[in-house]
């Protein structure tokens, strides 16, 4: 049959003059036998290889992930570092594992469990070319001060204009109760030319405007209890450091222990 012969009776079904076409006949589907065991398998995987392998890693990811935040051991206490100079903020990345060995030497072992460590939390508040960079690290900072896990705080003076608002009545007045500290300044306590500089290995790179502070507890922290304890934590944290007692000391691998003295501090659950 030519192709008008095919056009031809297309257009008579279509018009309804014949039911059934003698020219054109329909092709009848092919039947398929249904895969069963391995070869069933085998199919699935050669159709979709590739969805299962990126399901797969990201689940593996994930799974990291969780087991990270859940085994990850919990701090005796916990320091909230937050800069907004730029060449401040740059310079504190590279120094948090300092900082952390430096306030471990201090810091008493709260938990009993031996083992001293202290969460160090670097925060960058610097203005950055990428916005959701910048939105992403004053959300961070947004929630660890709403939370108040953290009571201690190392800061540069932009950055605590920031989250105080200029208004430092939330804070701790360090020189109050240390008078005759040379490095406390009202609420602040100046790193530069301190012992505690020294043992972070930070004396001559130091910057002028950094400090630390320490909050007071307010009510409008989301878990007063936890915030409670975490702020005597850094009190007893400040004492040490101002008196220039250490209650750590470093094996050859650099973990910092210590002996938890149940005579002087209240044992308290960890954070």
């Amino acid at each position: 049959m030519s192709l008008q012969d095919d056009k031809r009776e297309l257009l008579k079904l279509k018009q309804g003059l014949i039911e059934e076409s003698e020219v054109i006949k329909e092709e009848e589907k092919p039947e398929y036998e249904p895969l069963k065991g391995k070869k069933k398998i085998e199919n699935f995987f050669y159709h979709y290889k590739w969805h299962v392998i990126v399901i797969t890693f990201f689940v593996v990811v994930a799974g990291f992930l969780i087991y990270d935040v859940v085994a990850k051991e919990k701090g005796d206490a916990r320091i909230l570092v937050l800069t907004k100079d730029n060449k401040i903020a740059a310079e504190i990345q590279y120094k948090t594992k300092e900082f952390e060995t430096a306030f471990e030497k201090y810091c008493p072992n709260f938990d009993d469990n031996g083992y001293i460590h202290v969460d160090v939390y670097n925060i960058d508040l610097s203005d950055n070319p990428e916005y959701d960079y910048m939105m992403a690290s004053a959300s961070k900072a947004a929630g660890e001060i709403h939370f108040g896990e953290a009571q201690m705080y190392i800061v540069d003076t932009p950055a605590l204009k920031e989250i105080t608002e200029e208004n430092y009545s939330n804070l701790i007045n360090i020189e109050e109760l240390y008078p005759d500290c040379p490095q406390a300044d009202g609420y602040l306590y100046k790193i530069k030319d301190s012992e505690f500089a020294y043992m972070c290995n930070y004396v001559e790179a130091c910057p002028d405007d950094l400090y630390i502070v320490v909050r007071k507890i307010n009510d409008l922290t989301a878990n007063k209890e936890r915030a409670e304890i975490a702020n005597e934590r850094a009190l007893i944290l400040l004492d040490n450091i101002i008196n220039g007692k250490f209650d750590g000391w470093e094996d050859d691998q650099g973990r910092i222990y210590g002996i938890y003295d149940e005579g002087e501090i209240e044992l308290k659950p960890t954070l």
